[in-house]
């Protein structure tokens, strides 16, 4: 376009040499890590606001408040997206009056066919009945880092549309049927405790003892109950 200002675009052997960007990005890592309170997420931000800041600006235009800046927006407008898009796996049972045990047998069937089995009881969990990393790690006696990376993996293949093709985790049919089964019942019924006393009988999480059953919580998947 006549009158724009040329684009710089710096490669990668370019990037590693540049002691200034270098020093630019551990800065902006740490900030991104704060931003999101997860690590993973934190360095998938700051890389990708390296690269557009590369790619729309010089490299004498580029600092910290310019990267602090361009991640602080990208991460707002993930937060949205992401938003949208894990809704739209629940937006079905939203726009419910009553408990329908067909939408929500639906709305499992979708969530299970994303997600491998661990990452579902994960998600479902924290999505469902608002459960924290913390309380779930106690639930299903995984360390908390462990939780977290595989929220953050279920919400990457959800936001990326991604269907469950890994044998991670695998079940046998019968026993996917009865988790889906105690997923459902658990909606129907407005109580978490229902799928969380019956995770010692699910194959993947056999080395459980007694889960510990916590409050019940009101959660977004409950609104179905009251919405218009």
């Amino acid at each position: 376009m006549p009158g724009s200002k040329p684009v710089y675009v710096m490669n990668k052997s370019q990037y590693e040499e540049n002691e200034t960007l270098k020093k630019y990005y551990r800065g902006l890592q740490t900030y991104c890590r704060f931003l999101t309170k997860n690590k993973w997420e934190g360095d998938d931000l700051a890389q990708e606001s390296l690269y557009r800041a590369i790619k729309q600006y010089e490299v004498t235009e580029i600092n910290h408040p310019l990267l602090k800046k361009i991640a602080f927006h990208y991460w707002i407008d993930t937060i949205r997206r992401r938003k949208l898009d894990e809704t739209e796996l629940l937006n079905e049972v939203h726009e419910k009056r009553n408990n329908h045990p067909t939408t929500i047998m639906d709305t499992v069937q979708k969530l299970m066919e994303k997600l491998t089995p661990k990452q579902s009881v994960i998600f479902f969990l924290n999505e469902a009945f608002l459960y924290r990393s913390k309380e779930i790690s106690d639930i299903i006696k995984m360390p908390e880092t462990t939780v977290k990376a595989l929220l953050y993996r279920a919400r990457k293949r959800i936001e990326k549309e991604n269907t469950s093709n890994t044998t991670e985790d695998s079940l046998m049919k019968r026993d996917l049927q009865n988790l889906m089964d105690l997923m459902v019942q658990s909606l129907l019924e407005e109580d978490p405790n229902i799928l969380i006393k019956q995770l010692p009988s699910i194959p993947i999480f056999i080395h459980n003892k007694t889960p510990i059953s916590t409050k019940v919580t009101d959660s977004p998947l409950n609104i179905f109950s009251m919405a218009a």
